[in-house]
């Protein structure tokens, strides 16, 4: 399987003052440099995304996503640094929750999930038309987060997998946040590996090997 990398994130849902996160401020309090792109997507009245550093940060009132550009475990842990570095100096900022987001892609279905995707109500369904999209969630209790983890089979073979902390405070967000976004990443893929036996296509190197 391939990493899909445009899906991976680290959110923080709550109630942002969207006229606090000014690129400046963010390159100087986010970002720690001085140099920030403004990418205003091509449709018009969207919400700009700031890159630098190998990451992008999208801001919204409901929503600051922290996305990384590739899979390198220094990376992650700065973007883990610089959303808890917001919560704690934005202390203020009504927190409710923060999620961890993975995906991952194949071509097609692997043959080790095909019983897992195979419903008792299949046949009925074909009688009355073409399945083009079959998808199957679970939740679980697991490292003090709820795991949301989704298959899907359409065109193309997915898996998701949401690492989701429910939280009142953002200082409690930023303290429950320490040293997870690396451990979850390769939490998941031990969890991808033991369960259906799927690995990477090709292993990407860390930083600490």
């Amino acid at each position: 399987m391939k990493r899909e990398l445009d899906k991976w994130s680290l959110v923080l849902l709550g109630q942002w003052n969207t006229a606090i996160l000014s690129p400046d401020w963010l390159a100087k309090e986010v970002f720690k440099q001085d140099q920030v792109r403004i990418m205003y997507p091509v449709l018009g009245g969207a919400r700009p995304i700031f890159e630098a550093a190998d990451m992008r940060v999208v801001v919204s009132r409901e929503r600051v996503v922290f996305a990384p550009l590739k899979d390198d475990e220094q990376l992650l842990t700065r973007i883990e640094e610089a959303a808890g570095h917001l919560l704690k100096t934005l202390r203020y900022t009504p927190i409710s929750a923060f999620g961890q987001n993975f995906r991952y892609t194949e071509e097609a279905l692997p043959t080790q999930l095909a019983g897992v995707l195979d419903f008792a109500d299949e046949e009925g369904l074909d009688k009355q038309g073409t399945v083009t999209e079959v998808a199957l969630r679970r939740s679980l209790d697991i490292n003090g987060s709820r795991l949301n983890l989704t298959i899907t089979s359409g065109e193309a073979f997915g898996i998701e997998l949401n690492y989701h902390y429910e939280v009142t405070k953002a200082e409690e967000a930023a303290s429950l946040m320490e040293d997870t976004y690396v451990k979850n990443r390769d939490q998941g893929l031990a969890l991808l590996k033991a369960v259906y036996d799927l690995t990477l296509d090709e292993e990407q190197p860390h930083d600490n090997e």
